[in-house]
């Protein structure tokens, strides 16, 4: 396994949600949070072709969240729902509750890429 390094999706100031970003090479493994950010919980939005996204929920309805802190690398290895990413978008608060980020954050995603062989 080798890892792939996406730089961004960014979360424009004066908003929540970030532009999507494929993410369909590998499994997120890491979501390295930028020191511009707002603290907030932080949630997703997914997508299959990167054109038509829905919030995340795991099977009880619960929202997908983290939390998120400025500076800080989060591990997300191991969470059942990073093996379901074709597309994401990162959203600072909740669907129903929002976090504006004060300034542009651009945040980096690590992938874990499978070995062909």
């Amino acid at each position: 396994m080798s890892l792939q390094i996406i730089d961004g999706p960014t979360i424009p100031a004066g908003e929540s949600l970030s532009e999507g970003v494929d993410c369909s090479a590998g499994q997120i493994v890491r979501i390295t949070v930028p020191q511009e950010f707002t603290q907030a919980n932080m949630t997703f939005e997914v997508s299959s072709d990167g054109a038509l996204y829905n919030a995340m929920f795991d099977p009880r309805g619960n929202e997908i969240t983290i939390t998120a802190k400025p500076n800080s690398g989060i591990v997300v290895v191991g969470e059942p729902w990073v093996r379901t990413i074709g597309w994401i978008k990162l959203r600072s608060g909740s669907r129903d509750h929002p976090v504006s980020q004060r300034e542009a954050c651009k945040f980096a995603i690590a992938l874990e890429i499978p070995e062909l062989g």
